[in-house]
């Protein structure tokens, strides 16, 4: 880790010199000399990882060491630069007061800069003294073009196989789908059990079953909570009972008014009239039943069998849900299905094709070799696929082989029950020791996320950004965004679980504070939190704070502005809270910051100490309607994206004074007092959010002179009159996202629609004619949502050949819906089906039962009858029992 930290610093040192050589006056020579001593030392980084890998416990004091100071020289030499930058913006005479405190700082600065550059030197010395090899670091290891380009076109296809394939689990689904749908002896197996080792596949297993066709046409309700190590009650009490009965936005409000006590007993009794699914996933200990069990009935009195599966790797956990339960224990593979798993997860992506048949014989060899060593274990499997399928030479694949054998037999020489996690370590920590140097923080970025939280790759990217761990490549053109998405797709394909975290990544590291999240279930006093962190302020880069109440993350926020002052990022909230904020005038002191998120209140208003942000990259808020953007925000010349989820006013004025022309995301501004042609300045404009309000002709400002090349993302939101959309749509020719919000004069022919467009939202157009004979001709289209009031007629036809490409359809609040044809070989390639609360709609079409690709059909919040038609039995069901996968949702009133 050392390694590649050092070499961002080197880099980003090497940056400052270029770009700010101006505001360096007084201290050049300090940086230059650092910057060449760093440059020394690392040629010893790369043997000194390998050395703590091995355990010298010496080198790994040493190198925690020169990880942080040279953290340290970059906060050291960074925040001088900006300090003269914002002095250099002031007025004279406040200029001629800090004359003399600048003194004192460049001799403060200089001093600090020689401090650290003197123990570079004692380290460099150390590390030859422990015998650490200077080396020079392989340029292969770097993202060639050529390497890129591959990955771009493998991309997909690979991440669908590794989504969707297992082995050896067939006789287990079997089982347990059995166990659930069977009409047994009604006091046994009220909760059964998937127990089982780390990396053995039970969320997986209990996936399938979870989705099997067998079981949804068993139950009426179901829902899946992931539990982990960390608990919080409340939140798995709310996450199943919303599952259950998807509650308007009226009654959630209700139901979190609840207290806890009420809300378990809403949760049990309701399992007592219908006959539900729970999956709770991952339970650690037999005391975290013992919070959760009051809210599920294990009793079998007059209940209507629902029933519980729940993963666990003890087994005293099972027993002690259920000591009448069932205990399932998945086995490890055997030889065949290890080596049939291997084989799709490494060849999937392909083989050098320059591979003689010998070469392919030694390969297989080999991985017979290395695949006893994984012991049968999927994950351990899955992680050496994804290794060896970067690795194309046999010498390459001999060198795997020593170190597999090294890395798991740890585990192997042990005989106790934790030899297995050893071993399963040993292959994630060779995972992570075969990464290119430049994906290595960003995959032990991860750890920053909660055990099975969902993570955006869209807001990953901006993060990894805004921490300075994306570089551009030589001779590139490539935005850091499209690096850094490259990157984590890079990532992905190496098998690293995509963006969700197994717990066996999870460990506690204890040095010194850079980065925090708190993922707080109500139970954390703000207090606490900082006065944990009082005496690490200096140091803290990164703060995200999700959930916790509105007091404790107002206090931690204000805390934040006035001690936190080198963070780079700063994350508050991801759940919309109906209160507002006045963002304190302090957050300007945050001078280091780069992206700043706060999406859990309306923000009332920008404050003008935003000017002194001059490193935001990136600022995603929620607000309130008509905010102005302050005129101190135009000296930002670093901001590339705005995101604001209310309407912004004034923003010609923003665009027409603003130093940056690097916008690439505008969402949330108000058309009022702009035009069109005021946004062709911001060449790399990527995506584009408006709100029309006002006058939309003259925004549009003779259109036809103008063309977006760049944009791919359009949204146009409306709630005022019918708008005519199509100049604005021919002005973008090249979006392949287009969501529209708003009534429209008329929908776009087809060859006024980008041939791109690959996703369409549309909602309350309130088109008379129906839409599908144009939007079923858009030759790329595979996501399409028609929602609230955009169809006001009463049939719909998806014509033959028609959505040629289309993978998702969604179709809600349709009202005067009440018949939807789909002809012959329309819709080849359908994979998801929605109908929401189109309550006029008599039927589902008869050509579904033609479409065998559809795998998911969701039906929400329609009449009882509908649903009675599809399931067995029903009029419909001959058309829809093909689909492995159907879900209804509030169907039970006519």
């Amino acid at each position: 880790m050392a390694d590649a930290i050092v070499s961002f610093v080197i880099e980003r040192l090497g940056d400052l010199v270029i770009s700010e050589a101006q505001f360096l006056h007084g201290v050049e020579a300090q940086v230059g000399n650092a910057q060449i001593k760093l440059q020394c030392m690392s040629a010893f980084l790369k043997d000194a990882d390998a050395c703590v890998r091995n355990g010298d416990e010496r080198v790994r004091l040493l190198v925690v060491q020169i990880r942080e100071n040279s953290l340290d020289l970059e906060d050291v030499i960074e925040t001088y630069v900006l300090k003269v930058t914002l002095k250099r913006n002031e007025g004279l005479l406040k200029r001629c007061i800090c004359i003399f405190r600048k003194g004192i700082d460049v001799h403060k600065v200089g001093s600090e800069i020689e401090r650290i550059s003197s123990n570079i030197d004692t380290w460099t010395s150390q590390l030859e003294a422990f015998g650490v090899h200077r080396s020079i670091h392989n340029a292969a290891e770097a993202s060639s073009s050529s390497h890129v380009q591959q990955q771009r076109q493998l991309r997909q296809a690979y991440s669908y196989v590794e989504d969707n394939y297992i082995v050896g689990f067939g006789k287990d689904i079997e089982e347990l789908v059995t166990l659930l749908t069977e009409k047994e002896n009604s006091r046994k197996h009220k909760v059964i059990s998937v127990c089982g080792m780390g990396g053995l596949g039970k969320t997986t297993l209990a996936r399938k079953v979870y989705q099997h066709p067998q079981v949804r046409t068993h139950f009426e309700c179901y829902a899946w909570a992931s539990i982990s190590q960390q608990c919080n009650t409340r939140n798995v009490f709310e996450e199943v009972y919303f599952a259950f009965t998807s509650p308007t936005k009226e009654r959630r409000e209700e139901i979190k008014n609840l207290s806890d006590v009420e809300l378990a007993r809403e949760l049990y009794n309701f399992q007592k009239q219908k006959k539900c699914l729970v999956v709770l996933d991952d339970i650690w200990t037999p005391t975290t039943w013992d919070l959760l069990q009051h809210a599920f009935p294990t009793t079998t009195q007059g209940d209507a069998h629902s029933k519980i599966l729940l993963t666990t790797r003890n087994k005293v956990v099972a027993l002690h849900a259920d000591p009448h339960g069932f205990i399932h224990e998945p086995h490890l593979l055997n030889d065949k299905e290890s080596w049939e798993l291997f084989q799709n997860k490494c060849y999937s992506i392909g083989t050098d094709p320059s591979d003689s048949n010998d070469d392919e014989e030694r390969k297989n060899e080999l991985a017979v070799e290395m695949l006893k060593k994984c012991s049968g274990l999927p994950l351990a499997i899955i992680v050496l696929a994804g290794l060896l399928s970067n690795k194309h030479t046999i010498r390459d694949w001999e060198l795997m082989k020593a170190n597999v054998i090294r890395y798991i037999g740890q585990g192997d020489q042990q005989h106790d029950v934790d030899s297995n996690y050893r071993g399963v370590s040993g292959v994630l920590g060779l995972s992570y020791s075969e990464l290119p140097r430049h994906l290595k923080p960003c995959f032990l970025y991860l750890a920053r996320y909660a055990e099975d939280v969902l993570i955006s790759a869209k807001v990953l990217c901006l993060v990894l950004i805004a921490e300075g761990f994306i570089s551009r490549r030589r001779e590139s053109v490539e935005t850091l965004e499209e690096v850094a998405y490259d990157w984590l797709c890079e990532l992905v394909e190496r098998s690293m679980k995509s963006f969700c975290i197994h717990d066996l990544r999870q460990e506690p590291i204890e040095t010194k504070v850079r980065r925090v999240s708190i993922y707080d279930n109500g139970n954390i006093d703000g207090s606490d939190f900082i006065h944990m962190l009082r005496n690490k302020d200096g140091s803290l880069r990164c703060l995200a704070l999700y959930g916790g109440k509105i007091e404790y993350r107002k206090r931690v926020l204000r805390h934040a502005c006035n001690h936190f002052l080198k963070l780079r990022v700063l994350i508050i909230g991801h759940q919309y809270d109906p209160s507002t904020l006045k963002l304190p005038k302090e957050i300007g002191n945050l001078i280091h910051l780069r992206l700043l998120s706060i999406l859990s209140w309306r923000i009332k208003e920008i404050p003008s100490s935003f000017g002194n942000l001059r490193c935001l990259q990136t600022l995603r808020v929620s607000t309130e309607d008509n905010i102005i953007i302050p005129s101190s925000m135009w000296k930002l010349e670093q901001l590339r994206h705005l995101h604001f989820s209310g309407r912004v006013i004034k923003f010609g004025n923003f665009l027409r004074s603003t130093k940056s022309r690097n916008l690439q995301t505008l969402v949330g501004i108000a058309t009022k007092d702009l035009l069109l042609s005021d946004l062709l300045q911001l060449e790399s404009l990527k995506k584009l959010g408006i709100y029309v309000d006002g006058n939309f002709e003259r925004f549009l400002h003779n259109p036809q002179t103008l063309t977006f090349t760049r944009l791919f993302s359009l949204q146009i939101r409306n709630t005022f009159e019918k708008i005519d959309i199509v100049p604005l749509i021919l002005s973008c020719p090249d979006i392949n996202k287009l969501s529209v919000y708003s009534p429209i004069v008329r929908l776009p022919e087809v060859n006024q629609f980008s041939p791109n467009l690959i996703k369409l939202r549309l909602f309350d157009l309130r088109l008379e004619d129906d839409p599908m004979p144009t939007l079923e001709k858009l030759p790329k289209l595979r996501s399409l949502v028609i929602a609230i009031y955009s169809f006001m007629g009463d049939e719909m036809v998806c014509s033959r050949g028609g959505f040629p490409r289309l993978e998702s359809l969604e179709l809600t609040a349709l009202y005067y819906l009440k018949e939807w044809k789909v002809e012959e070989s329309a819709l080849p390639t359908l994979a998801y089906l929605h109908i929401d609360c189109c309550r006029k709609l008599r039927r589902v079409p008869d050509g579904v039962r033609n479409i065998v690709t559809l795998n998911e059909m969701v039906i929400s919040c329609m009449p009882k009858k509908f649903k009675e038609r599809m399931e067995e039995g029903g009029d419909d069901f001959h058309k829809v029992n093909h689909v492995p996968s159907r879900v209804f949702i509030e169907c039970d009133e006519d």
